[in-house]
């Protein structure tokens, strides 16, 4: 009985301690909270970088915002994410097997493999909707089954928007695209939708 009261006596001073900590810890995180509340630093208002899954969140108020700073702000995309996502989901569709997507400044191009026996601007018409539907209004989308056209897209993959001659070297290659069926879509479409 006497180890059992020691054990006892032992155990009670860890479990206060413990408990303090408890309520410590409580208290810091309602702290924590508070500063990712609407009236804490705006960029408190992004959810902390997390596991795969977590939800995109964010929360201002007007007044929270510098307003002639966001007249003059551009919306900003990461382009290759862009990319992988418009070629990742366009693979799904059983017929496609080859996909190449470039994104540019205001331009997606898209190379693809006809599949065979599929009607050639309905494909096209495939590829295009699928790509406006993950994208800004703000895009155009070009498509072209042409074997040269994953060339052209894949010549531009190390480019940037600020390179020398980079618009008509776009404009040059929506050219050659356009004589591939371009489908029934097109943005004047997608914004009316």
């Amino acid at each position: 009985m006497k180890l059992y009261q020691m054990i006892l006596i032992m155990a009670i001073p860890f479990t206060i301690i413990s408990g303090c900590n408890t309520d410590e810890e409580e208290g810091m995180k309602k702290e924590q909270d508070k500063d990712h509340s609407i009236e804490g630093n705006a960029m408190d208002n992004y959810n902390e970088p997390s596991a795969d899954g977590q939800v995109g969140y964010v929360r201002f108020q007007k007044d929270q915002l510098d307003q002639e700073a966001e007249k003059n702000h551009k919306i900003k995309v990461n382009r290759e994410q862009m990319a992988d996502m418009i070629t990742r989901m366009i693979l799904r569709y059983e017929d496609f097997d080859d996909v190449a997507t470039l994104v540019a400044d205001d331009e997606i191009l898209v190379a693809y493999t006809a599949p065979e026996g599929k009607d050639r601007n309905e494909a096209a018409d495939m590829i295009k909707k699928t790509a406006y539907s993950l994208v800004p209004s703000f895009y155009h989308v070009y498509v072209s089954d042409n074997p040269t056209a994953f060339g052209d897209i894949q010549s531009l993959s190390n480019s940037t928007v600020y390179d020398d001659q980079y618009s008509e070297v776009i404009e040059r290659m929506v050219e050659r695209m356009k004589k591939s069926p371009q489908g029934e879509t097109n943005s004047e479409n997608v914004k009316e939708n």
